[in-house]
């Protein structure tokens, strides 16, 4: 069936960094009815904007859009319109990963893999947690009734169950393998998960391991687990709930 620019919906997954949204999102565009497998980096101010996004994902895989899904993965607060996020077209996936882990896996990005300063910053990092965790609670407010919430660690502890839950989420015609493509601009900086492990083809469920260890003061560790256990008993509350974290 051909497929109009009015007939296509359009899915967000909304994370952070770190939260393996890369691996997600392979998964995700490695499905023939879903188009895209990164960040295109786009701010969403008026539907206008779901065209940007329709030429840019046809850009980065260098194919014509072929699914009933266009995919952007969304980690920063970038604007997107409430406009988008309550339509009927639109779906997300709020991916969140625990605190440590994730700060803890930034800093190692900024020292091995991108020349961002504030990467290797703790407050700086840990202010970007609490900020980006806050804003997917509003996200998933105006998303209710279309959002799922997956909880990062069970994508790679219980993957076939979780990507179970989420093809019947979104109706897809046929499972979500736990293999992926390798894509024109996988393992490219900008374009989501830098390190070799993307690149893998498959789901990596020993996680990420880091290159550097790095210490976190107690005084943020408990900053983070407070954002993190308030943002996750929010998104429970807001979203499907994929599966309960062991």
């Amino acid at each position: 069936m051909l497929l109009t620019a009015r007939s296509r919906n359009y899915l967000f997954v909304l994370g952070h960094m770190r939260s393996y949204s890369s691996v997600l999102c392979h998964i995700l565009g490695s499905h023939p009815q879903i188009d895209g497998y990164c960040e295109t980096h786009l701010k969403y101010r008026t539907r206008l904007d779901l065209w940007r996004l329709r030429s840019r994902v046809a850009q980065l895989t260098g194919e014509p859009l072929r699914g009933a899904y266009v995919l952007d993965k969304v980690l920063h607060n970038y604007p997107l319109a409430s406009s988008i996020l309550r339509s009927h077209n639109t779906q997300a996936i709020v991916l969140l990963r625990r605190p440590l882990p994730t700060v803890q896996s930034i800093v190692n990005m900024g020292l091995h893999y991108s020349a961002i300063d504030w990467y290797t910053d703790l407050d700086a990092v840990t202010r970007y947690y609490e900020e980006r965790l806050a804003t997917l609670i509003r996200l998933a407010d105006q998303l209710r009734g279309r959002v799922m919430f997956i909880e990062a660690e069970t994508l790679l502890s219980r993957t076939a169950e979780v990507l179970q839950k989420l093809a019947g989420r979104l109706q897809l015609s046929e499972p979500l393998r736990t293999d992926y493509q390798r894509f024109p601009h996988t393992g490219e900086r900008g374009c989501g998960d830098p390190t070799e492990a993307i690149s893998t083809g498959r789901v990596n469920h020993a996680g990420h391991q880091q290159r550097t260890p790095v210490m976190l003061p107690a005084t943020l560790c408990a900053r983070l687990e407070v954002a993190y256990e308030n943002c996750a008993e929010l998104l429970r509350d807001r979203c499907e709930v994929a599966l309960a974290a062991a």
